[in-house]
């Protein structure tokens, strides 16, 4: 429990001996990088309380109800005007030297919910149980601001609130927090709690916004408050009463940051308003962007389209190509707010280039906006693992077709693991790095097959994964290859407009492929005649077998040939 600043004017203190907390409420949020991640809960109430009586609750992507492992009761006094600050055991030694308490209650990510309880009822709270935003929360007028954020109660606020979208607001004057950056933990253990201070000028804003933009800008600075005075920095250092006075529009044609601040007699000062404007280097296509200085900071908008072939969950990651080459998204602080689907075109994506082990990675610094285009088609080049190997770099992040190969190890998929995949002209690690992947813990194919792969690299080593079991498909029988009879998949899943199910036949055969949804009615049913055993697939576009669109949901589609039968999961999103 560390040190309140208060107010030293006068005003402020008799304004305090009025105005008190009626609770605990929580006064600092930290979702710094790696395991940096703190709460702090303020007492303001004008006595010392018992914080048995309280505990700190944590509810995880969406989740309808809160922990019970990564929940913690409180145990202590917390006297007035005093905090107490729970972190994260590996937070940094500036965190935990100000920790009261170290708990799992602090692995939270910018789209989890945090509630502050007194007994068994919610006084406060960060999130909306049982709604998971997709990355993270809007607070202040500030996009993703609950992910790589530090978020500080303003001194006013005299109690929690158990409705946060009103508490986070929609712009810095109308919310209840203050935005700092990543990993900012200067005022982490202590609150200044000003509940009866002045009124403050309102806070100044930006005309065009902070964005990224590809011609110079003039930019305006103004403030609702009648006759303030607005002082600004463009180094990213904040504003006093001594800055810079603005009188004229701001001429800007390279990256810079923004901090403005507004003074009225009669008015406590504003708070900070914080704009960054990002001028691109423009590169047309991915060759061009793979082409470029790495790791210096630049940041790069690719002018073309792009087409993304693969997202996961993990570190928002995104795998985009255009018909030469491709890269790897790497968006951890979850800057790409759109929600993409599977073959979109994209067109403006921007951000920093960098090698992670040799992979090259794009960090985006901005949303690129609506998908451009729908339902791409990408055909893979086949190439031997002979031409992966001999020239990764060229392949990286790209969908690719290796022929007639097969595993040397047998049994199971696991997560996280290197198999051997060969073909005629060698062999490369097969390496299981997406962890939702369908096929996770199913057999390892037996005996050739075609497979479609995402190429990777870890340092000197090339590596190749694939995205689903439908990447998957039998040689021909022309080839004198057995094919086992099989229902490998459908992909893209989750999927909107359409998605293709794959299958495999060991001879020409019928085939019956029937969509059930989750009261178990048949809505769609293909019966299909294969000529020759090997690879087949159909196409379902959400419609029934009358034509009639169907709703978003889950459905289960069910395999028939012969004794063969098999049912796999796949979800409709609209």
């Amino acid at each position: 429990m560390k040190r309140t600043l208060l107010p030293l004017l006068m005003l402020g203190l008799i304004s305090l001996m009025f105005a008190q907390a009626a609770d605990l409420f929580i006064s600092e949020y930290v979702e710094g990088s790696s395991n940096n991640k703190a709460i702090e809960i303020f007492n303001g109430t004008g006595a010392a309380v018992d914080l048995s009586n309280y505990s700190m609750k944590l509810a995880s992507n969406g989740s309808p109800t809160w922990s019970t492992t990564n929940s913690v009761t409180l145990s202590g006094t917390l006297a007035n005007n005093d905090v107490f600050v729970i972190a994260n055991a590996q937070a940094n030694p500036t965190i935990l030297g100000v920790a009261d308490m170290t708990h799992t209650v602090t692995y939270f990510n910018g789209n989890d919910c945090l509630g502050l309880f007194h007994g068994d009822t919610l006084i406060d709270i960060i999130g909306v149980l049982g709604t998971d935003p997709g990355t993270a929360w809007p607070v202040a007028g500030t996009d993703g601001a609950t992910l790589n954020h530090t978020l500080i109660r303003k001194p006013e606020v005299d109690s929690g609130n158990t409705d946060w979208i009103a508490g986070a607001g929609t712009n810095m004057d109308n919310s209840e927090w203050i935005v700092h950056p990543q990993d900012y933990v200067d005022d982490l253990g202590s609150h200044t709690f000003d509940p009866g201070g002045s009124e403050h000028v309102a806070t100044p804003t930006f005309n065009p916004p902070a964005g990224v933009y590809a011609q110079p800008i003039s930019v305006t600075i103004s403030s609702t408050t009648p006759g303030a005075t607005i002082r600004y920095t463009t180094d990213g250092s904040n504003p006093t009463e001594t800055s810079t006075q603005y009188t004229s529009p701001i001429s800007l044609d390279t990256n810079t940051t923004l901090k403005a601040i507004a003074f009225a007699s009669g008015f406590d000062p504003s708070y900070v308003a914080t704009a960054s404007y990002i001028f691109p280097q423009v590169v047309q296509n991915m060759t061009q962007l793979r082409n470029q200085t790495v790791g210096d900071g630049t940041v790069y908008m690719v002018a073309g389209e792009v087409i993304l072939t693969f997202k996961q969950n993990f570190r928002n990651q995104k795998f985009v190509q255009d018909n030469e080459a491709g890269v790897l998204i790497d968006d951890t602080a979850g800057m790409i707010t759109t929600n993409y689907n599977l073959l979109d075109g994209i067109t403006g994506l921007t951000g920093t280039i960098a090698f992670y082990y040799n992979m090259l990675q794009l960090t985006p610094v901005a949303d690129p906006g609506p998908a451009t285009s729908t339902n791409n088609t990408i055909v893979p080049p086949t190439v031997t693992i002979a031409q992966i190997n001999a020239n990764v770099a060229s392949y990286q992040a790209r969908l690719v077709r290796i022929a007639n190969a097969h595993f040397v190890e047998s049994g199971t998929f696991e997560t996280g693991h290197n198999y051997t995949l060969e073909d005629d002209t060698g062999t490369i690690v097969f390496r299981t790095t997406f962890y939702d992947a369908d096929y996770i813990g199913e057999p390892i194919p037996v005996g050739n097959f075609n497979v479609r792969v995402l190429v990777n690299q870890f340092n000197q080593t090339p590596q190749v994964t694939a995205r689903a079991l439908s990447d998957w498909s039998g040689v021909p029988n022309e080839d004198n290859v057995a094919t086992p009879t099989r229902l490998l998949g459908n992909y893209p899943n989750p999927f909107n407009p359409s998605t293709t199910i794959s299958f495999t036949t060991a001879k020409a055969a019928p085939v019956q492929i029937t969509i059930y949804n989750l009261k178990g009615q048949a809505v769609r049913t293909w019966n299909l005649e294969t000529e020759v055993g090997g690879n087949h697939s159909v196409q379902w576009d959400g419609l029934d077998d009358n034509g009639l669109s169907l709703s978003s949901g889950v459905y289960f589609y069910r395999m028939f040939s012969g004794a063969y039968s098999s049912t796999r999961k796949m979800v409709l999103m609209k």
